[in-house]
């Protein structure tokens, strides 16, 4: 026991010499505060026009899935098998049912807030964009994004008399929600190296010794005992002590798309529950899955990345079109955090698209609360300048962060778009996927 103490130990040691990562992950609500001042744009430039990309903001939790183990779990237990802290959590859970009843997936107030907040800052930054033109503005069909891009808008309706929100069809999303129509994603994304992958982080050493930490607050050692075992479900699905854990980790990170205000006006909190090196870890392990599946994983060209394409060519079309008819502000659309990362990804955006050779390893190098939190947003912000024969500038901001891009430049955060512009058109060509091509038919024989 004591060789796979120090064991574990000196695995975590050296897991967690870099620096602190959140511990919501892709649940993460969106944080501006330490963002810092963007760089003032090049002498005679003023920027024109802005293409950007959000995903929802903060929203309640999407299903009752992991509610319902820790509940049924917590009520299995007989009062007398429930610690002080188990009969806390089982109060606690009860307060965030209540919350969450029949709010399943939609947003909440502080993602409403969020939004407007980014749409805010975005007037007041780039004053000479807006001049009541049109703004082109889309979202998917899901009402979280609906409503994200109805928050969103509502700084802009005193400039805008009609903003209109247009939506894919349902049968044909192919911009917003590419994911779901490549057959090959699919097959990826539920094939068995995958699942194996995650189930790797799920049964370490390390995830079997915190687990048993943290169930002795909440169980007694009776309990505990029938717990390691395994407790068959009322659906039949067997729930071992790590399978508890992980599914109690999973509420305490949606926890954080509730205002601060009401988690304290509730009495929730869950720091009793989990060490911080036991949040980075489970963290770590959670995560994993949006790290596979969305995001680089071991190959940043695969199949996962490769769907966003249709939407890169989408921006680039519609940036030349404001470009050159002078007659659309901003395109806006709203979607989800499997629409941000694969496109942040293909983009070579810094800092989304490192591989990894182990999983174990992946949060060296990627990092989902910065990159997909809850708001999350990709902006190119265009200019113009004064002089007609200078070129267009273009700079991205992720998550209004000024960050570098995949293209030379000697002007910082500033590119010329014609370079820009080549440079992904040329990875788009490469991919298979040109001006001409049926977005749905190149998406649907993707390999």
């Amino acid at each position: 026991m004591m060789k796979y103490y120090i064991a574990s130990l000196l695995l975590l040691s050296a897991f967690f010499s870099f620096a602190e990562q959140s511990i919501s992950g892709s649940k993460s609500s969106y944080h501006y505060s330490t963002i810092p001042t963007l760089t003032a744009a090049p002498p005679g430039y003023q920027p024109f026009y802005i293409n950007h990309i959000g995903r929802h903001g903060a929203r309640y939790i999407s299903k009752s899935k992991y509610e319902t183990i820790i509940q049924q779990i917590l009520q299995l237990a007989e009062q007398q098998q429930l610690t002080i802290l188990g009969r806390d959590l089982l109060t606690q859970l009860n307060k965030i049912i209540a919350l969450n009843h029949n709010q399943y997936g939609k947003l909440t107030e502080l993602g409403k807030d969020d939004l407007k907040q980014i749409a805010s800052r975005m007037l007041h930054h780039y004053p000479t964009i807006f001049h009541g033109n049109h703004i082109a503005t889309m979202s998917t069909t899901s009402q979280r994004t609906i409503d994200s891009a109805r928050a969103f808008l509502s700084p802009f309706e005193a400039l805008y008399a009609n903003l209109e929100i247009q939506q894919q069809p349902e049968h044909n999303q192919t911009l917003l929600r590419f994911f779901d129509y490549s057959p090959a994603y699919t097959k990826y994304k539920n094939s068995h190296q995958l699942k194996q992958q995650i189930h790797t982080l799920e049964q370490t050493d390390l995830t079997k010794f915190f687990s048993q930490h943290i169930i002795h607050r909440i169980f007694t050692p009776s309990f505990i005992s029938k717990l390691n075992n395994g407790i068959k479900m009322t659906d039949e699905t067997i729930i071992t002590s790590t399978d508890f854990v992980i599914a109690l980790f999973n509420i305490f990170q949606e926890t954080f798309s509730f205002t601060p205000e009401i988690l304290h006006s509730n009495q929730i909190n869950f720091d009793n529950y989990f060490t911080p090196l036991e949040k980075e870890w489970f963290t770590t392990v959670v995560t994993a899955k949006n790290y596979l599946q969305i995001g680089p994983a071991f190959d940043n060209n695969g199949i996962q990345i490769k769907i966003a394409a249709p939407l890169l060519l989408e921006i680039i079309r519609s940036s030349d079109h404001a470009i050159h008819s002078n007659d659309t502000d901003a395109n806006f659309r709203f979607a989800h955090a499997e629409t941000l990362s694969p496109l942040a990804t293909l983009m070579e955006l810094e800092g989304t698209f490192q591989i990894t050779d182990t999983i174990e390893n992946y949060p060296h190098f990627w990092h989902a609360e910065q990159i997909i939190p809850m708001g999350a947003n990709i902006q190119l912000i265009f200019y113009r300048s004064t002089d007609i024969t200078q070129p267009l500038l273009v700079k991205v901001l992720l998550n209004e962060r000024e960050i570098h891009l995949p293209v030379e430049t000697t002007r910082y955060p500033y590119y010329q778009w014609t370079d820009v512009k080549q440079f992904y058109i040329n990875k788009l060509n490469h991919l298979g996927l040109t001006e001409e091509e049926d977005i749905k038919h190149w998406l649907l024989n993707l390999n």
